[in-house]
């Protein structure tokens, strides 16, 4: 994966969180939670949690790029 794909990726993912972040919010507003909103907010709660662990992985990626990098050019 090339930088551009990782920023594009990465500004992917914080368009998704932000988008979580607003349903999560409308949840806790609500004072009553149907079975499907409950539902809803652990598949967000998961989906978060992947989200986690693809940024990480994409930090590691480009790490190693950056080490590639200074050593190729060194």
């Amino acid at each position: 994966m090339d930088d551009s794909s990782l920023a594009g990726r990465t500004e992917e993912l914080r368009r998704e969180i932000e988008l979580i972040q607003q349903e999560e919010r409308l949840y806790r507003s609500q004072p009553r939670h149907t079975l499907g909103d409950k539902e809803a907010h652990v598949k967000r709660e998961f989906r978060m949690l992947q989200i986690r662990e693809e940024l990480r992985t994409l930090v590691e990626r480009a790490k190693q790029q950056s080490r590639y990098g200074s050593v190729w050019y060194s």
